[in-house]
């Protein structure tokens, strides 16, 4: 069974004080293993002689675009899901009821609906010793970028930092400070010099997953257009483009499951050729999105089958992509894409 890290230990131990101040209600925790879940700290509120329990998922929440993401993983687990975060705003409250989505806070700002439960308390100021998620700087696009290649190549967090700046491709200066804010965090352990490792990386992982859609994706010049055929694809090469298929159409082609409605495609380079050869047209609410490649391309995926697809995105992006639709379809076969593919490219414990 995983462990808490203990940063997220205090987290969830200081909301968990706030809601009873808060609210006087009778909390308690059980920690279980869950087939499905994420996590394995189950909550039950006790009312009367009835129990309501809630599976935790504990995220350093600043931006209400990545509730969707959440809310999405809510589908993967056995209980409802419970986001407990350092500190939720108002403007997030209000989303996070729009969705359903209970929360907690160190605050004691708090969202619970049941059957015989309602909780909505919102307002109450951010503690002094709560960070935003953006003082942390494995949360910035460069972050998201080294993480990514951390969690995407087992044992390239023992290597020196000029290996990693290459591989992820950003600044030398910019990896120290992310290493530092992961094992500050408790998500890297670095007991001497090149022996650097990954502590719980699934949890990265997910961290990774909830912020990539709002904090990298943006920045990969995303570009929309339309084609003459909707099943202009198929048949097609995308490696004589160096592109590389994500999203609806990566999931068909690994689990054979989804009938795909949009297009998404990474473009290591630029993507005037395959814009032309397929005779795409620039449209705002098109069906098919090109982005950059953000990966280093030149090796394969690391700790992945030979079977892998070479014209498919990693895995962790297309889980990402999937999930960012909140398409309970969509939903669907990422968990597919999650027990079939993500475990075998976590960095050994």
């Amino acid at each position: 069974m995983r462990q808490p890290l203990e940063t997220e230990v205090g987290i969830f131990k200081r909301a968990v004080q706030a809601l009873e101040t808060t609210t006087g209600l009778r909390v308690q925790v059980r920690n279980e293993p869950q087939e499905e879940g994420q996590t394995d700290t189950l909550i039950d509120i006790v009312i009367d002689d009835r129990v309501i329990r809630f599976a935790a998922e504990i995220k350093a929440v600043d931006r209400f675009q990545t509730l969707g993401t959440i809310k999405a993983r809510a589908a993967l687990t056995p209980y409802p899901l419970l986001l407990i975060a350092p500190y939720i705003t108002e403007t997030t409250a209000a989303r996070c009821r729009d969705l359903h989505l209970p929360f907690i806070d160190e605050a004691g700002n708090a969202y619970l609906e049941a059957t015989g439960l309602f909780v909505y308390v919102t307002g109450k100021r951010r503690p002094l010793q709560v960070k935003s998620a953006s003082a942390y700087r494995a949360l910035t696009p460069a972050g998201l970028r080294i993480v990514f290649a951390l969690l995407n190549c087992p044992g390239l967090a023992a290597v020196p930092y000029r290996e990693i700046a290459k591989e992820a491709k950003v600044a030398l200066g910019s990896v120290g400070e992310v290493l530092a804010d992961l094992e500050g965090r408790g998500h890297l352990a670095s007991e001497r010099p090149g022996s650097r490792r990954l502590l719980a990386p699934e949890r990265l992982q997910e961290e990774w997953v909830t912020h990539y859609p709002i904090k990298l994706r943006p920045k990969l010049n995303p570009r929309r257009f339309t084609a003459p055929a909707p099943d202009w694809w198929r048949g097609q090469d995308a490696r004589q483009y160096h592109a590389y298929w994500g999203g609806e159409i990566a999931a068909e082609k690994l689990t054979g499951y989804l009938k795909p409605a949009r297009v998404t495609l990474y473009v290591g380079g630029r993507p005037d050729r395959l814009i032309l050869a397929n005779r795409l047209r620039p449209d705002v609410n098109g069906e098919i999105e090109i982005l950059e490649a953000f990966w280093s391309t030149d090796e394969k995926y690391g700790g992945l089958d030979v079977s892998y697809p070479e014209n498919v995105a990693p895995p962790l992006v297309v889980y990402a992509d999937l999930l960012v639709t909140t398409d309970p379809r969509n939903i669907e076969t990422a968990k597919l894409i999650r027990d079939r593919y993500l475990t075998q490219v976590l960095p050994p414990v």
